[in-house]
């Protein structure tokens, strides 16, 4: 039997109530937002991470998130393409990180640090990149909202086997020193990766020298060094905490006020429990096995992926919570006045329905990459070319361009690239329907739906 003062406004099984609203999203339905930067926007998976939090967290927001990275590139290699790959899209945000690629690594290698007037040298690229960053300030602040990001970090403490280019980090905080100034003088929102990451970085190097939130390259951070960039993203540009809040107390029938993002009715007495009808307004975030290592060194789920079942005045006991008709967890009554994270079960309809939605903007990545390596291609190698439309022409001054890098270590590198070009150029347009298509259909999964919990108590 359950207290009498619960069991009393339980039969009240027409009542209905809508919670508060979750935090108003920064984008906004049809916004289009440009991440512009190096490989490390290229790679797209931090803001993919990004993506799929509003995807869920907002399903009525409807985006379109456009990766204007490029490999290799600095700030001037932006301005260079501002028209043609980045302001073609008509973009209402436009989100900027550059300076791995500026402060010349080369600069900072054993030899180069020898040399006589290295310092006046390193000082320049420093100025170059100041004043090229301010230019894309000014002409990205007449078109859009801008968000400027401070450059991730390069890992120069990890006892790793790839060289280690000492004071390249040490350039990079000077950049995002000069970050910080232009995002104060031109009044943007601006995410600092470069504090999080050095925090990180070394709590996790005073247990293992050899441990790295970058890859083993010191450069390129792996998938929970991306994650860990969506966490700062979205912690620095105010997203919501909460997913839901389902509040189930004596006094609900009087408030709701505790209640968040949901709609709750049909709440009523069952001979060993209760039940109820919920309609979430989000979805859990859903993270992938990859990233998960991440998890561990930031408060992601604490502070972004909340979402709260919290049951009081229930006599004391263990019980099975049902979703649907399906068990998939069980709490004793103190957990359950305490209030439980959904979001930890993978077994819910809700975060079945959130992987859904995972894998198809993971999908939509690996077709964005596809077209990231075709710009890549024709905004560094092909400028030179003006008619483009014989494949043998492209393919033989490809071939010829490829010859400047054969007794370089990036050979290999380039001879793909151009391949993957030559391959994948002609569908272009097929791809870029497929990634329409699929950015209609994640639109279409994220709806969240009813549910009905229902809480069982055990003999």
């Amino acid at each position: 039997m359950m207290r009498l003062g619960f069991l009393i406004y339980l039969v009240l099984s027409s009542w209905c109530a809508t919670a508060q609203k979750a935090k108003t999203p920064l984008f906004k339905n049809g916004d289009k937002v440009c991440f512009i930067g190096n490989s490390i926007t290229n790679s797209g998976e931090f803001y993919n991470f990004i993506y799929l939090y509003y995807a869920t967290r907002y399903p009525q927001e409807q985006l379109q998130f456009i990766n204007c990275g490029i490999s290799g590139d600095v700030a001037a290699g932006v301005l260079k393409r501002m028209d043609k790959d980045i302001l073609i899209h008509q973009p209402n945000w436009t989100v900027l990180m550059v300076g791995m690629n500026d402060v010349r690594r080369n600069l900072y290698t054993t030899e180069a640090s020898k040399k006589t007037g290295i310092e006046n040298e390193r000082t320049k690229v420093l100025n170059t990149y100041r004043n090229n960053t301010e230019d894309i300030v000014k002409i990205l602040g007449s078109k859009s909202k801008v968000i400027l990001q401070k450059p991730t970090i390069y890992d120069q403490t990890a006892v790793l086997k790839a060289a280690n280019d000492f004071g390249v980090n040490d350039a990079l905080g000077k950049c995002a020193d000069q970050v910080q100034k232009l995002s104060d003088k031109y009044n943007t929102k601006l995410v600092d990766y470069r504090t999080i990451m050095n925090q990180v970085n070394s709590q996790l190097q005073q247990d293992n020298p050899a441990a790295t939130i970058i890859g083993p390259d010191r450069i390129h951070p792996a998938s929970p060094g991306h994650l860990l960039m969506a966490y700062q993203f979205l912690k620095s540009t105010g997203s919501s905490r909460y997913v839901s809040k389902i509040i189930i107390e004596k006094n609900l029938y009087q408030s709701n006020e505790r209640s968040l993002n949901c709609e709750i009715n049909n709440l009523k007495t069952e001979p060993d429990g209760i039940s109820f009808r919920c309609l979430e307004n989000s979805l859990p975030f859903p993270v992938r096995p990859e990233a998960m290592e991440a998890l561990g060194w930031i408060p992601f789920t604490e502070d972004l992926n909340q979402q709260i079942l919290q049951v009081s005045d229930v006599k004391a006991g263990n019980y099975d919570l049902q979703i649907d008709g399906r068990l998939v967890a069980s709490y004793s009554s103190e957990e359950l006045e305490k209030g439980i994270n959904l979001s930890l079960l993978k077994a819910t309809p809700q975060y079945q329905q959130a992987l859904k939605v995972m894998n198809l903007c993971m999908n939509l990545r690996k077709h964005e990459s596809l077209l990231r390596s075709l710009k890549f291609v024709e905004i560094g190698h092909l400028e030179d070319l003006k008619i483009r439309t014989d494949t043998a022409q492209i393919k033989q001054f490809l071939d010829d361009r490829l010859k400047k890098y054969e007794n370089s270590g990036h050979y290999s590198y380039y001879k793909t690239q151009f391949q993957k070009y030559l391959l994948n150029k002609p569908r272009e347009e097929r791809t870029e329907k497929q990634m329409e298509s699929i950015r209609n259909e994640i639109y279409q999964v994220n709806k969240p739906v009813p549910h009905v919990f229902k809480l069982v108590k055990k003999s």
